[in-house]
């Protein structure tokens, strides 16, 4: 009889659950924003003829339960520790969990990658930068994979190889080694990119081969915010927590940055606004941008440099702004580089081509 009753009570128990994540999607308003994925939550789809007929109805209703489940990010951590502790998976999706850091594993190294992107630079640099009387540079940001992932017995690509072809390739501009100035902790824990105020040492060196100069203590470090950076949100088990600091000072403060795709013009490098967004690594420079100019207000020389960067350069060009009066900074990956010369001056100029290694080893980003 007691053993009947404790059925009847799991039963209750059960189906109460049931109808209250029922009611819930019918009651509560859909969510925009899954926060803690840091994306756009799919919502109810429209319900056509058309949209019934080729099924698409049907996969986005999938996708609005799935994104919409009141209980997701629970559910997401259950997963995640089931993989990793009861099955013993050393990685959830190709992410991991080692000495305090998410990350993500690499792809194989594409040669081909590697080459295409050896073949942009030397091309971009043969048709602008040259017969401007430029000069010429590249260097390479290796991801977090370089610091953790072989010595903890995860797969990684031979960097040396990377770099090897990059300096065998490009013709047409010097390379400038900044490996050895960095280490796992000038990155987040909880994302891919690495952490301006530890970063002068790069700085430093780009300016000892580039001939510019910018004074190691001339910034001061002001902590912004509480940051939970991409990876966080695809390991939610994994526990750890970054702060986003900026390097403040007279030049940065007092910047001008000019937006081509808004043709708005703000003064600061550092776009607080954003630290209400998703992704509070966009304060650097507004985060992703197709063509930006910076220009140093309280510049004395009129010294300027072209940076084709990805978005670890948003953090790295407020560092670089006291060498110069202007700094332009090009994505390829939202700019094709068919349109430079009607929107980029490379008159003696410097310029510098500086990828991180996940950008190098997938060059099909690039226009």
């Amino acid at each position: 009889m007691k053993k009947k009753i404790v059925n009847i009570i799991c039963i209750i128990c059960f189906s109460a659950f049931l109808i209250g994540i029922g009611l819930s999607f019918c009651f509560r308003e859909p969510v925009k924003i899954l926060i803690s994925e840091r994306r756009k939550a799919a919502q109810f789809p429209e319900l056509t003829a058309e949209s019934v007929i080729d099924k698409s109805f049907f996969d986005g209703l999938e996708e609005y339960f799935m994104d919409q489940f009141p209980l997701r990010d629970g559910f997401r951590s259950v997963k995640a520790a089931v993989q990793l502790r009861l099955l013993g998976q050393k990685d959830v999706n190709g992410i991991y969990y080692v000495d305090g850091h998410i990350c993500e594993l690499m792809p194989d190294l594409s040669e081909n990658s590697v080459k295409s992107v050896a073949e942009k630079i030397d091309s971009i640099t043969e048709k602008y930068v040259i017969p401007s009387g430029g000069k010429a540079y590249y260097s390479v940001i290796p991801d977090k994979n370089y610091y953790l992932a072989e010595k903890n017995g995860y797969p990684s690509i031979d960097y040396n190889k990377m770099i090897g072809i990059l300096n065998s390739e490009v013709q047409n501009a010097g390379y400038i080694d900044i490996i050895d100035t960095l280490g796992i902790d000038n990155y987040y824990k909880t994302d891919s990119h690495w952490k301006q105020e530890t970063i002068s040492p790069v700085a430093e060196r780009l300016g000892s081969k580039m001939g510019f100069s910018v004074s190691p203590g001339g910034a001061k470090a002001e902590t912004l915010a509480d940051f939970r950076g991409v990876y966080a949100s695809r390991l939610p088990l994994a526990k750890g927590e970054d702060k986003i600091v900026c390097m403040t000072s007279p030049v940065s403060e007092s910047a001008l940055v000019y937006n081509l795709e808004t043709d708005k013009t703000t003064v600061g490098v550092y776009d607080r606004a954003k630290l209400k967004g998703n992704d509070k690594y966009d304060v650097y420079l507004s985060g992703a941008a197709a063509l930006l100019t910076v220009e140093n207000t309280l510049a004395s020389s009129k010294k300027e440099l072209v940076i084709f960067r990805d978005s670890f350069g948003s953090s790295l060009a407020p560092l670089l702004l006291e060498g110069y009066s202007k700094i332009t900074l090009v994505d390829l990956r939202y700019f094709s580089s068919q349109l430079l010369g009607e929107y980029v001056d490379f008159t003696n100029a410097d310029v510098l081509f500086i990828y991180n290694t996940q950008i190098i080893n997938q060059s099909s980003l690039l226009k």
